[in-house]
């Protein structure tokens, strides 16, 4: 992936005022939170929508670039939307030192078509769509890949049997369920359920 780096702008105020007035401007509050202190900073809605195309919901390091020059390696820790309209109204930050070992959630997809969606009627359900790792920068994988082609109904890929990335240290309860081929039917119960709790609570 190309090196990529997105400016912004440091922020002398802030609180909700401040937030409110950058937003009708067309920016996004920032906080960037590492080793050299915490900053308030600034960034252009437009360039933060095509940075987050080409990161594509990866788990990925790029720099900020700030007024001076000065660059910065970073890592998106979260970032906030708005429940009605889904436009980013904040984003959190993390610096990324160079030789130092981090600790990310990276997404998780599958490949392959299951012997159990194939032949068993089956669906396969990631039941864990981040899981934490720790590793150095450099190794910092984008996605966990997990082939599901061998996987039947009833049987699951747990934290400890995934993929191994050089230099990634799996974080969690290696019995931690990521991926299971489970039973149409078993799907269909689980979706009334959660339909039911959904009613109940409205």
């Amino acid at each position: 992936m190309e090196n990529l780096v997105i400016k912004v702008q440091s922020r002398e105020t802030v609180g909700t005022g401040s937030a409110t007035k950058l937003r009708a401007q067309g920016r996004i509050p920032v906080n960037l939170y590492g080793p050299s202190g915490n900053r308030s900073l600034s960034v252009d809605k437009v360039d933060f929508r095509l940075l987050a195309k080409k990161i594509a919901g990866q788990t990925t390091l790029f720099e900020i670039e700030t007024e001076t020059g000065e660059r910065v390696r970073s890592l998106i820790q979260e970032v906030q939307r708005n429940a009605i309209s889904r436009e980013v109204t904040h984003i959190d930050l993390r610096e990324v030192a160079k030789g130092v070992e981090i600790t990310a959630h990276v997404v998780v997809r599958v490949k392959g078509e299951s012997f159990g969606v194939k032949n068993q009627g089956g669906l396969i359900e990631i039941v864990t769509d981040q899981v934490t790792v720790r590793c150095l920068p450099r190794h910092l994988p984008h996605e966990i890949l997990i082939d599901v082609t061998e996987l039947q109904v009833g049987q699951s890929v747990h934290l400890r049997e995934l993929p191994a990335y050089e230099g990634v240290t799996y974080v969690g309860d290696a019995d931690q369920v990521v991926v299971a081929c489970v039973g149409a039917s078993k799907m269909e119960e689980a979706e009334v359920e959660a339909e039911g709790g959904e009613a109940a609570t409205a």
